[in-house]
């Protein structure tokens, strides 16, 4: 049995809204387990990238976490959180969760480890020198994706600590108008939906998230902050992030970083 919780998704994950309460299920049976990460894997691309859904599940004494991209599921352990996710199908995920593939990997270990002799012919003989320790290749793995996370949160903090781009003729527009124009231009904003591609969602409550479309994993999504005011005439969105403002020349498009996004119908 899985305890599940559901998050930004609805009761058989069939759909995902930012807007929607955590669901929290009990005591969830494997068929049942299965039939929600279906369903997971068939979510819209748009309603994914907007609502960034996920599933935890809790099984004996692990936690996992569940998102999904491009009709796959990434699984990450939720302990070691700095380690990548694994893109895997259904039955792959179900083998973790019920713990058949860490059995399997075990039974290999077993199988092609050295019979007793030929390890004990590994015994230093005295005058020679003790053979050189092999690497621990997963562990050698887990240090490099961590070195690598340690880097981009580097780069990122570098970057986002630059100078200001927001133009001196930027001017906040006041709170009750900004208060209506967060209802009116809350929406999703795309480049496009092939895998490369941006998009831009707008909240009503001026939250702000900006992601990027994968070919098999979870898109990337990035949180912001923006304030709206004008340069001149023209509606803009200052925000925390490099690449200046958001500019917009009418209700159904926003410019960002000389790219144009269209509002999702």
């Amino acid at each position: 049995m899985y305890n599940v919780t559901l998050v930004n998704l609805t009761a058989e994950a069939r759909s995902a809204a930012v807007d929607l309460e955590p669901i929290e299920r009990r005591g969830v049976s494997d068929e049942g387990m299965r039939n929600l990460l279906q369903n997971f894997c068939e979510i819209d691309a748009v309603e994914n990238a907007a609502a960034d859904p996920e599933i935890r599940v809790q099984v004996r004494s692990e936690s996992y976490l569940i998102r999904t991209g491009q009709k796959r599921l990434v699984l990450y352990d939720v302990l070691n959180r700095d380690l990548p996710g694994h893109s895997l199908v259904v039955e792959e995920v179900m083998a973790e969760l019920d713990g058949s593939a860490s059995a399997a990997r075990a039974r290999t270990v077993l199988v092609s480890a050295p019979p007793w002799p030929a390890a004990a012919a590994a015994v230093v003989e005295p005058g020679r020198p003790a053979p050189a320790e092999r690497p621990n290749l997963p562990r050698l793995i887990a240090l490099a994706a961590v070195a690598c996370l340690l880097l981009g949160a580097i780069v990122y903090v570098r970057l986002s600590s630059g100078e200001d781009e927001t133009p001196t003729a930027f001017r906040r527009v006041d709170l009750a108008e900004a208060a209506g124009l967060q209802a009116s231009l809350a929406g999703v904003y795309m480049t496009g939906t092939q895998p490369g591609q941006h998009g831009i969602v707008l909240t009503t409550t001026g939250e702000l998230r900006l992601f990027e479309l994968r070919a098999v994993e979870a898109p990337r999504v990035v949180r912001a902050t923006g304030v709206l005011g004008r340069v001149g005439p023209t509606l803009c969105l200052a925000t925390d992030q490099p690449g200046g403002l958001i500019t917009m020349p009418d209700a159904d498009t926003l410019v960002y970083c000389n790219e144009t996004y269209k509002r999702i119908p």
